[in-house]
């Protein structure tokens, strides 16, 4: 998913929740979707400093590319500038 992605989305949203009202409250809500989207992207995320729980499926990226994906180990996450995330975390949860 990009930035790009994200923002026409964000824009359908305000479409949808405002359409039937014009308040000037449209780019509230752009902006609102756009940053709970983002916080949702990042919330998976764990620094280096973070260990995960051994045996858990990880992906770890630095620098922005996927270093290693797999079950985690104790010395997985060795790079300071490394981040990581659960596998489970990452694939969408559709219930409720």
């Amino acid at each position: 998913m990009t930035n790009d992605d994200i923002k026409r989305a964000a824009y359908k949203y305000a479409g949808d929740v405002n359409r039937n009202r014009k308040s000037g409250i449209e780019s509230y809500s752009v902006v609102d979707f756009m940053e709970g989207a983002k916080w949702r992207i990042n919330s998976v995320w764990h620094d280096a400093t973070e260990k995960p729980n051994l045996g858990e499926l990880i992906i770890v990226e630095v620098y922005g590319r996927i270093w290693e994906y797999g079950k985690s180990d104790v010395c997985d996450i060795s790079h300071p500038a490394a981040r990581w995330a659960y596998m489970k975390d990452l694939i969408p949860n559709m219930e409720e």
